[in-house]
């Protein structure tokens, strides 16, 4: 019995050294702005296709809103407040890159999410009319379909007239929550559109095709749950956020089993240099993302629930903490330590 809590112990103070240490890192590269990434690291970086400056304004600023969230979170208050005044006073910068290229979109997410949760204890009016200034973004780059993609190769359309994509959708599902949660005014076909653009995409089996456009391929690689196993957990945490009658505790219980017996493909995909390379067509991008939703998806579990798939992912990261104090998973120029230690940060502190 006693080895036993002596066990416990252990893992509570190697999760919490982990989070300490995260945060460390985080207020030691934050740059003297306010923001993390300055886009100068070119070793190792195998992006396939972006724009200067667009990508690189999108990334900082969507880095930037992660941080924002995982210093609040962890109750660091002078970093924190210089990456909230930078999203005040830089966030407009990240645009639409070009027709084809709307990489934009994940800094819309995260700053609405960022900046909404930070309404609620924040009493600066600017934050509204920040939170507004993206949300307005959201719908103009919406999917015809409903949802979000983060390209339009086809037709480079004012507005996208591509296809969505599963988990880029989820993501600004649950950033349209936090907004509503904090009074902002969302439309309600837009949230609409949304979910139902994410129950198209979903499959029998509990997966999800990574995007619309492979509807007619259910079977691709990419779409079995041992290349969806990325995607599963933000899709199913969005549509049970929103009442979905597709996805609730059962669904996300079943997702949460598959994350455990599939996730060796996910850490295969983890660090690889190039998108896509690995078994099943998983993406480097999607590791600590993933996470970061199923920590979310368990905060509504009951307790044993929560024990159960926290201590779970919390084995999965804490050893996968760099020796600087950061996490990555992806080489995206000097952007992914602060975004994969923001991911990483607020996954193990609710995992706690």
């Amino acid at each position: 019995m006693l080895l036993m809590m002596s066990g416990c112990v252990t893992r509570a103070e190697r999760m919490q050294r982990a989070v300490e240490r995260g945060v460390e890192y985080l207020v030691k590269s934050q740059n003297a702005d306010g923001s993390w990434g300055k886009g100068m690291m070119t070793e190792g970086v195998c992006w396939l296709y972006s724009s200067v400056p667009g990508t690189f304004e999108a990334c900082r600023v969507g880095t930037t809103a992660l941080g924002v969230m995982a210093l609040r979170e962890s109750g660091e208050r002078e970093a924190h407040d210089k990456a909230v005044e930078y999203l005040l006073t830089h966030g407009e910068e990240a645009r639409r890159d070009k027709g084809d290229l709307i990489y934009n979109i994940w800094a819309h997410f995260y700053v609405v999410q960022a900046l909404s949760v930070e309404m609620r204890m924040n009493s600066d009016a600017r934050l509204g009319k920040a939170v507004a200034w993206h949300l307005d973004r959201l719908e103009r780059y919406e999917d015809m379909r409903g949802g979000w993609n983060y390209y339009d190769f086809d037709y480079r359309a004012q507005r996208p007239a591509g296809t969505p994509v599963s988990f880029g959708t989820a993501a600004g599902l649950v950033a349209l929550w936090e907004a509503r949660q904090s009074g902002i005014e969302v439309p309600q076909t837009l949230i609409n559109r949304a979910v139902k653009a994410l129950e198209r995409m979903r499959l029998p089996n509990g997966s999800y095709l990574y995007g619309e456009y492979l509807e007619y391929y259910p079977r691709a690689l990419s779409n079995l749950p041992r290349g969806a196993v990325g995607r599963v957990q933000p899709c199913n945490y969005a549509l049970w956020l929103w009442g979905s009658k597709r996805v609730g505790l059962a669904e996300s219980l079943g997702g949460l089993e598959m994350f455990d017996k599939e996730h060796p493909f996910l850490e295969m995909g983890r660090k690889r240099p190039f998108p896509h390379s690995s078994w099943y067509q998983t993406a480097p991008y999607y590791y600590y993302f993933d996470h970061y939703y199923a920590s979310l998806l368990i905060e509504r579990l009951d307790e044993a629930g929560k024990r159960k798939y926290g201590r779970m992912i919390a084995d999965w990261i804490v050893p996968l903490q760099e020796a600087d104090g950061s996490w990555w998973d992806f080489a995206m120029w000097d952007y992914h330590k602060p975004y994969g230690t923001a991911f990483a940060v607020m996954t193990l502190r609710r995992c706690q």
